[in-house]
């Protein structure tokens, strides 16, 4: 639903015109982030201890996947998707995952290889610099910092609330090896 107000159609110029909704500058405050006060969560995924999966995220706006233990957003006023920055050393990243809606993935610094499909054997593309893709809801998809130094990505999750990350079938030994410790 629509909350601009006074919304018209105009006829001559083929577009739609019309008011803001009222925002204050103290609501519109709350809704500002900045990387350098963001949160770092080092084990904000059930991955991040395992070897070749160690990164550390960094939750802007709003909430993840209901398994996802951060250590604090900064913005929670998001309705529509959610958005975490993802550092990570060299060959490190995310292990195969899955979501329930699409995730957009955007290279800030450094080289990223995004893979995805049952053990990763769907394929794969590397990211330089500002380069980005979506993968649809269901498909397991990882990544890792293809890079020679530490990287940023910036991951767009398509929910405010995804629900819990499907891991791929791959991870089972490891995540039973990890709980018996």
């Amino acid at each position: 639903m629509r909350k601009e107000r006074e919304i018209r159609f105009d006829e001559t110029t083929g577009a739609w015109f019309g008011k803001s909704m009222p925002i204050g500058r103290t609501e519109m405050e709350q809704r500002v982030w900045r990387f350098r006060d963001l949160t770092p969560s080092p084990r904000a995924f059930l991955d991040c201890t395992l070897p070749g999966h160690v990164r550390t995220l960094f939750s802007a706006l709003g909430h993840g996947a209901d398994d996802e233990q951060l250590e604090g957003t900064a913005v929670e006023a998001a309705e529509n998707y959610h958005i975490d920055f993802v550092k990570a050393e060299p060959g490190n990243g995310a292990a195969l995952h899955s979501h329930g809606s699409e995730e957009t993935f955007v290279a800030l610094t450094g080289r990223w290889e995004i893979f995805w499909g049952d053990d990763g054997a769907g394929g794969s593309t590397v990211l330089e610099p500002f380069d980005g893709v979506v993968v649809p809801g269901g498909v397991m998809r990882g990544f890792r910092n293809a890079g020679e130094e530490e990287a940023v990505l910036m991951a767009i999750l398509g929910f405010h609330n995804a629900g819990h990350c499907i891991w791929d079938e791959s991870l089972q030994p490891a995540f039973a090896g990890q709980a018996a410790e």
